[in-house]
């Protein structure tokens, strides 16, 4: 009877300290240098320490010396030091807990178009979404969720991780466990956007969004400017398809949809399409062509010229 009650009392205290070493259960993680454990046999209160794990992955256990853990669960590692504890000091079927007191501590970094980019300490078991959400999300209407890349430490290699796919349509498959010293990017948007630029209230690039036509586009830079705004001149320069820097231009009368509601004034924009309006009523298409071969590479790479005085008011 006396057997039966320590038995119970001694499973009672490791079922304790198992819940109690959230997040990852010690049937599953395995251990790494840095670790912090504790390890103590029922009953024998002489074997109690606290004691880390050593960067060659080997704790130094009480009375019986070096022993691997590294790769172990502590399930594995009890297992072990049980044998020891049976062959070198002689114990009788010896209850032997091995708990983690914490992890060692893993790092990982988010950059790019988040909102919070930085590195973060991270718990084993975390994953890619995880990490995102320490970085604040992506921003919204910047991030090209697609075309994240994923890089391990110490490696050159990037690992495409399509974050759209994994967020909006809830596949997993590419949510990785993050490991020590992983750097998430989210690079920035440049194809799905458009170009405002001239003279209204906020040139610029903003994102496209299906249907958008002539009259959002220019609602997105805050309308035209009073008394200077040529409407009925707008220009909107398009890329032709397989001819990059070639572009086709399509001049429009805003002033016809807007004080008559002329549709054909108010065309449907595609990805990538420049909208300039003029100030004066004979603006210099040669011109629109040079800012639109400039604009576009520019916009390509990132940059942010569009809110120079040249443009705008």
């Amino acid at each position: 009877m006396k057997g039966l009650v320590q038995v119970l009392v001694a499973g009672f205290a490791l079922l304790t300290v198992a819940f109690a070493q959230a997040p990852s259960s010690s049937d599953t993680y395995r251990l790494r240098p840095e670790d912090a454990l504790r390890v103590q046999v029922y009953n024998h209160p002489e074997i109690l320490a606290d004691i880390p794990v050593g960067k060659d992955g080997n704790v130094s256990a009480p009375f019986v010396g070096t022993v691997k853990a590294e790769g172990r669960t502590t399930v594995e590692l009890e297992a072990d030091l049980r044998d020891l504890y049976e062959k070198k000091l002689r114990l009788r079927d010896p209850i032997v807990s091995v708990t983690i007191l914490h992890f060692r501590s893993i790092r990982a970094s988010v950059g790019g178009y988040v909102n919070h980019p930085g590195t973060f300490e991270i718990r084993p078991g975390d994953s890619l979404v995880n990490l995102l959400n320490m970085g604040g999300g992506a921003l919204q209407d910047r991030a090209d969720l697609r075309k994240a890349t994923l890089r391990r430490n110490n490696s050159r290699e990037l690992i495409p991780v399509d974050l759209y796919a994994m967020l909006i349509k809830g596949d997993t498959s590419q949510n990785y466990e993050i490991q020590d010293g992983d750097e998430l990017n989210v690079p920035e948007e440049t194809r799905n956007r458009i170009l405002v630029l001239g003279t209204v209230t906020q040139p610029g690039t903003y994102p496209y969004n299906e249907p958008m036509t002539l009259a959002d586009a220019i609602s997105l830079a805050r309308g035209e400017i009073r008394y200077r705004s040529r409407l009925s001149k707008v220009v909107v320069t398009r890329e032709k398809p397989g001819l990059p820097g070639q572009y086709t231009q399509i001049r429009v009368d805003f002033n016809k949809f807007v004080q008559k509601g002329d549709p054909t004034q108010n065309p449907l924009l595609q990805p990538g399409d420049f909208v300039f309006v003029p100030e004066t009523n004979t603006p210099d298409f040669n011109q629109i062509s040079s800012l639109a071969n400039v604009a576009y590479i520019l916009d390509r790479f990132g940059s942010s010229f569009f809110g120079l005085r040249i443009f705008g008011r």
